[in-house]
């Protein structure tokens, strides 16, 4: 059996906390994965059933032209595992339909008793169950996917870029000192040198941010 929920819902998972993520849209997430909110929750849902197929999906349809919310993709996920759980259960399609509405509806609650009462083992279910953060998560971590689809930078496409605002930096200091020099606003033309560079965490030393992403490690540490 399965539906397609259109309506977004309050989550139900109970080990759920909000927080700011960096667009400041408030989102939920799982206290009970690490710190650094991961997404692993749904990676392990995956595994314990054995839902092969969904990152693929998950990524494709978040994927533009035509992306689908996080939310939406929260209440197919959800909906997977209530089928999974309710196959083999003495139920009707309208028992089924109203816990389907129970768990999407925003005035409404799929309750441990309820499915409990259907021969099903509530607890394990709702514990299953994430929230629209937890997609979000688990996209960015494991499928390297970002807002809406977008792909996030390797190391050396991120060294690429580093090299061409450094590139333009420097020209645009060599236009102004340039500039001033020829109208004797300053005694002498400067030598430009410009640098981008970072600390490393384990020496200490100041290194070159792009030799540090293309290496990705510090050039000194090697």
């Amino acid at each position: 059996m399965s539906t397609d929920p259109s309506q977004h819902q309050e989550t139900t998972d109970p080990e759920e906390i909000r927080q700011l993520n960096l667009e400041g849209e408030v989102v939920e997430t799982d206290c009970a994965e690490n710190s650094s909110s991961t997404g692993e929750k749904l990676k392990r849902i995956i595994d314990k059933y054995g839902f092969t197929e969904l990152g693929d999906r998950l990524e494709r349809e978040y994927t533009p032209p035509k992306p689908a919310t996080l939310r939406e993709l929260q209440q197919k996920v959800n909906i997977k595992i209530l089928d999974q759980n309710m196959r083999g259960a003495l139920t009707t399609e309208a028992e089924y339909e109203d816990c389907c509405h129970r768990l999407t509806a925003d005035d409404r609650e799929l309750t441990k008793d309820r499915l409990n009462r259907l021969g099903i083992d509530g607890e394990t279910v709702l514990n299953d169950m994430i929230s629209h953060g937890t997609v979000q998560n688990y996209l960015r971590t494991y499928r390297d996917v970002e807002k809406q689809g977008r792909r996030r930078n390797t190391c050396e496409e991120s060294a690429t870029s580093m090299i061409a605002i450094q590139n333009r930096v420097e020209t645009m200091l060599k236009d102004a000192v340039a500039s001033h020099s020829e109208r004797d606003q300053i005694p002498t033309e400067p030598e430009v040198d410009v640098r981008m560079n970072v600390v490393c965490p384990n020496c200490d030393e100041s290194v070159s941010i792009i030799d540090y992403l293309q290496l990705r490690q510090c050039p000194r540490c090697i």
